[in-house]
């Protein structure tokens, strides 16, 4: 009997030192991952805690110093945006070019809508946040290299819109691939846009992770 007890305790005394051992390791653990929120309208966002971010800060100094045509109107309706790459070499310029990039480029950007918008917008116009995607999908204008690779109609708890991917480019160039999810809020108010893109054989190498982040975006509302 006290053989039994003495290996009992010693059984007793191996699974504690194995659960704290446990414990130990999960508690020294890293996350994995990185969020980018924005509380007040519920949104947020995990990407791999190893990508660069580009700052609100970085990208409203580099969107200011642009010259187009409504541009500052543009750029005063944000309420919040912030960029990230896997790459620390990727600028807040990158972000606002859609030239090449061999590094994934995620931005995400929340601004309001004035009354005129509002009242004008429609799935298309959504679609065609960054590039006249609707005309290129019916056809009524054309683009050496494109195509499509989805087109889903997306409900958030917040508001409804569209999610696409395509692949565009000229003719003689490397083509990209672009992934966008345009939200629009339920009081059509609120423009939540979230991008992704790089070249065609970048995008293919790194999709589990974009689509990873994709899948993570959500917009809870105010």
């Amino acid at each position: 009997m006290p053989s039994q007890k003495r290996s009992k305790k010693s059984s007793l005394k191996f699974l504690l030192l194995a659960l704290l051992v446990g414990s130990s390791v999960v508690a020294c653990g890293t996350p994995s991952q990185r969020y980018a929120s924005y509380k007040p309208d519920g949104v947020f966002l995990a990407l791999p805690k190893t990508w660069h971010e580009i700052s609100t800060e970085k990208l409203a100094q580099q969107e200011a110093q642009s010259t187009a045509v409504g541009a500052a109107e543009r750029a005063a309706a944000v309420k919040w945006q912030v960029a990230y790459s896997p790459s620390s070499q990727i600028t807040a310029a990158d972000v606002f070019s859609i030239k090449n990039s061999e590094q994934p480029i995620v931005f995400l950007r929340i601004r309001s809508l004035s009354n005129v918008e509002r009242n004008l917008v429609s799935f298309n116009s959504l679609r065609d946040v960054i590039v006249p995607l609707s005309s290129w999908i019916d056809g009524s204008s054309t683009i050496p290299r494109f195509t499509l690779l989805a087109d889903d109609e997306v409900t958030e708890k917040g508001g409804s819109g569209v999610h696409s991917r395509f692949v565009f480019g000229p003719a003689e160039a490397t083509a990209q691939t672009l992934d966008q999810t345009v939200v629009l809020s339920n009081d059509r108010r609120t423009l939540y846009v979230l991008v992704m893109r790089c070249t065609e054989t970048c995008f293919e190498q790194n999709h589990e992770v974009l689509d990873k982040i994709a899948a993570s975006f959500t917009v809870h509302g105010k």
